[in-house]
This record gives C-alpha cells, sequence and structure tokens, in this order.
C-alpha cells in the first residue's frame, strides 16, 4: 500500500496544479471569510463517518476563518481543496490499496482525481450531494451506508446475545434432546402443547429451523448440525466494522457493474446472472479453498468451451500429482483419462523420467468425458489468474453450506441453467444446440453478447428484505482490512 506521506503529496501536487491553472485565486475564501460553499464542505466532511470514512483524515478548518494576512488565507483556502481532493479519493477508490491485503484481489479502484473533485464541488448548486456523490452509486454500497446509520443508531439500546443452545449432538427430525427448549426459546416458539415431550424435535420447530436456515443462506434441511448450531448462537461479531470493511471493498469495484453481468460472491457461495438490470438466474457455486483462493477481479465473458479438456495447473501437478505419477506412470494417465503432450504432441508418459523438472516442463491434460474435473462446459472470461467458472461431476459438494473446495475456479451448480441465462437473446446458440455437442470433441463457441464478470467478496450486505445478511470471512481478507483501516479485530 502507497505510504500515507506519499499519498498526501501526491494530492498536494495534483492541488498545486489547479491553482496554477486559475492564477492562485482562492476557491473557498472570500475576502476575510469562507464561503457558504466552503462552509457547507466542511459540515459534510465533518460527518463523513456516515460513510464509513473518518474526518481526522481531513485536517478540517474551523469553519470561521479570521485571517489578517494574505498567506493566512491562501493556506485557509488550501486546506479546504486539500479536504475535498482527500474526501473525494477515499470515497471512490476507498483508503486501503486492495493488492496491500491480498495478492488475489486484483482490482484497480476509479479513483476521482483532484482536478475533477474542485471543479465538481466548487460549481455544484448542492454541495453535499456533490461530495456524496464521490461515494459508489451501486445499491449494495448504498443498503450498507443505511445499514451502517441503523446498526449505529441502535447499538447502545441492543438487546443482550441470547444463552446459546447446546446440543448433545446434530439434531434431526424427531429426535430428543434436552437442548430443545432451548432451541425453541432461542426461536421465538412457546412450548409444545401438553402431553408433547418438552425435548422432542417436532414438526413445529423443526419448520421454524428450516425458516432460520434459508434466512441466513444455510441448506434448509431442518437438521441442526454443527454450522447451524454456529450461526445460531452468533458468535459475537463486530457488525459495525464488517460493514465499514464491507463497503471499503465496494468502493474498489467498477463504478458501473453494466447492465448484463454475472456476479459472483465468493463467501456466498452464489452466482447470480444480471440482464437489463434484473436478475435472471441465482445458483450455487463452489469456490476455491483457502490454500488455493478464488480470485477477486472483474473481467468479461467472451466464450464457453464445449467437452474441454482440462488443463492441470502447474501447481497441482508438482504437489498433488507427481508422486502418484512416479509409482505407477502408465496405470496412473490410463485410470484418470490424462494425457501427456510436449510442444502440442502427445507422448507416452512412460518415456518421460518424472522429476519436479519434467512435470513442469510437459503438459498435462484430461480428456473431454463424464469424468472431467470440468464437466461438460465451462464459461471463459480470458484473465491472467486463468480461472474461469465450470460444469463439474463433483456434485455432492453443491449440498454443503460451507463450498470452498476448488482450486480457484468457480463451480457452478445446474450450468446449462446458468448457460441459458448468459446466452439469453444469442441469435445463434441455445441450450439445446450446446447439449447436441455433449460427448465430442472439445469446441469454442463465441457468444454475441459478451458479459462482464465480477468476482466479488463480501461477508456483510443487505438482502431485497432490508435484512443484513453475514457470512464467514473465509480467506480472511475483512480481518485485513479492518487492521489496516486500525479498526478493532474482535
Amino acid at each position: 500500500m502507497a505510504s500515507a506521506t506519499g499519498d498526501a503529496r501526491r494530492r498536494a501536487d495534483a492541488v498545486a496544479k489547479v491553482y496554477a491553472a486559475r492564477g492562485n485565486q482562492p476557491l473557498w475564501v472570500e475576502g476575510d471569510h469562507y464561503s457558504a460553499k466552503a462552509k457547507a464542505v466542511i459540515a459534510r466532511l465533518a460527518d463523513a463517518v456516515e460513510d464509513g470514512l473518518n474526518p481526522v483524515d481531513y485536517a478540517l478548518p474551523e469553519a470561521e476563518l479570521s485571517a489578517d494576512t494574505t498567506e493566512l488565507v491562501a493556506n485557509a483556502d488550501l486546506r479546504v481543496s486539500m479536504a475535498v481532493a482527500t474526501f473525494a479519493e477515499q470515497a471512490s477508490g476507498g483508503r486501503v490499496a486492495p493488492r496491500s491485503i491480498s495478492k488475489d484481489i486484483t482490482r484497480t479502484p476509479e479513483r476521482i482525481a483532484a482536478d475533477t473533485a474542485l471543479a465538481t464541488v466548487a460549481d455544484a448548486i448542492d454541495v453535499a450531494a456533490a461530495l456524496e456523490g464521490f461515494n459508489p452509486s451501486t445499491d449494495g454500497f448504498r443498503r450498507l451506508k443505511a445499514m451502517l446509520a441503523e446498526v449505529r443508531a441502535t447499538k447502545d439500546s441492543a438487546e443482550p446475545a441470547p444463552e446459546p443452545v447446546a446440543l448433545v449432538k446434530s439434531l434431526k427430525p424427531g429426535m430428543s434432546d434436552d437442548g430443545v427448549p432451548a432451541l425453541r426459546k432461542r426461536l421465538g416458539l412457546a412450548a409444545p402443547a401438553e402431553g408433547i415431550e418438552p425435548a422432542l424435535y417436532d414438526d413445529a420447530l423443526v419448520a421454524a429451523v428450516e425458516a432460520f436456515q434459508k434466512e441466513n443462506g444455510l441448506t434448509a434441511d431442518g437438521v441442526v448440525g454443527a454450522r447451524t448450531l454456529a450461526v445460531l448462537n452468533g458468535a459475537h461479531r463486530d457488525v459495525e466494522g464488517e460493514i465499514i470493511a464491507n463497503m471499503e471493498m465496494w468502493r474498489w469495484m467498477p463504478r458501473d457493474l453494466s447492465q448484463d453481468y454475472v456476479f459472483v460472491n465468493i463467501p456466498e457461495f452464489k452466482v447470480r446472472v444480471v440482464r437489463n438490470g434484473q436478475q435472471v438466474h441465482e445458483a450455487r457455486v463452489v469456490v476455491g479453498k483457502t490454500a488455493n483462493q478464488t480470485p477477486v477481479f472483474s473481467g468479461e465473458m467472451q466464450y464457453l468451451v464445449v467437452n474441454p479438456y482440462w488443463h492441470v495447473p502447474e501447481s497441482i501437478k508438482i504437489k498433488e500429482m507427481l508422486p502418484a505419477i512416479q509409482a505407477d506412470p502408465a496405470g496412473y494417465f490410463a485410470r484418470h483419462g490424462y494425457e501427456v503432450t510436449w510442444d502440442g504432441q502427445l507422448i507416452d508418459p512412460t518415456r518421460v523420467i518424472w522429476d519436479e523438472n519434467a512435470v513442469k516442463a510437459v503438459g498435462i491434460r484430461q480428456v473431454p468425458g463424464e469424468a472431467n474435473a470440468l464437466g461438460n462446459i465451462k464459461f471463459m472470461f480470458p484473465n491472467k489468474h486463468a480461472v474461469y467458472l465450470h460444469d463439474t461431476p463433483l456434485r455432492s459438494l453443491f449440498n454443503r453450506d460451507v463450498r470452498a473446495f476448488s482450486h480457484g475456479c468457480v463451480r457452478v451448480d445446474d450450468p446449462m441453467a446458468f448457460a441459458d441465462a448468459v446466452l439469453q437473446g444469442d441469435p445463434e446458440w441455445t441450450v439445446p444446440k450446446l447439449r447436441a455437442m455433449f460427448g465430442g470433441a472439445e469446441r469454442r463457441v463465441d457468444i454475441s453478447t459478451h458479459l462482464k464478470v465480477h468476482l466479488a467478496y463480501f461477508t456483510a450486505f443487505v438482502d431485497e428484505a432490508g435484512k443484513l445478511q453475514l457470512r464467514d470471512d473465509i480467506y480472511g481478507h475483512v480481518q485485513a482490512i479492518k487492521k489496516a483501516l486500525g479498526m478493532s479485530q474482535v
């Protein structure tokens, strides 16, 4: 992350150029006092906490100016300009450099330049609205900002956390457990009717558990396992800090998501397709495990590949495949449907002396078919991370609540429904035409309308019903942002 001193120097140079271009005439001082616009700027930036920012960063002057010399007036004017420029950069692009959080976050925030910021505010009729406009206009950001205000307003009056529910073991419908009465109380259900065993996990309680699971992004199966119990007991979270950290990540996102796009929220394990600004598809996904994280960036989907080969990444070849290959080269490749290539040509794996150098030098690919790791189709948005969305033969993983199992790519549940949403309005390609190609040779399918693809990471978001949703910080990005911002790490 660039140093604070370096950022301040760069902003100061940019602001100095603005003054030079206007003959060093003041922007905010009229005679011996601040203009009405300057006072409006100072008042609005003093409330930057509402934006999830810190007014201390802007070194705000007093709203009243008392100056006897030209030098003092010039300095006072400059302080307001520097505050505007700093706020504009932070509000539009964040306070933290994304790559300082993780090498896998490769966004480049679109920061508003100092000259643009000063011109926008100086020419504005409504100064507060102009400053507000430096924040992202995306629904996700605006909802979190509103929720931040709500959380702060209710913080002092919040009720203490309920007593935790303790169960002897995973609770399934029809079972009994001494923790059932506490579970019933936690979910707001009255005691069972007379004659019904208090410890029985009955139908009414099962329905309440399923509703809770659905509301919190869990598998609504009515089974109170370790995951449901953990969410139910609500281990303490710094909700205010988490909202602010997620607002920071919204500032890293493109300012225009586009009217047509694919949106993967990694901690939520969900993908959504939006067409003409409206969501048309939602599905579960499997994302990268902690050791092989799905990167955070935006790209553009350009084509699909039907009956894809899986070209094994070097890290997997070395760390996971090499020992098994060395033990039985011919058998290993035959069992798994792998081929070895050299300079684009197939070679006999038994003729390779298998060591780390050899496995780096040759290509290993899995042939198309039912056992192929990519399934029948993959969705391509070329990027330096070499990740994409794809089908998978491992369907059972989609039934889990935590779905971080891949090597970085995103596995999509019901890939043909996803393809249907992606191909909406395509003049040439349809799902039936794609299915007709299954089982043949690998084939590239160029799509007529490219879609923006956003691989995002939001652990806090407000759903359509206005409820704050929280998900686990599976990669630790939120914790790292809070640390970088000097916030509590509770």
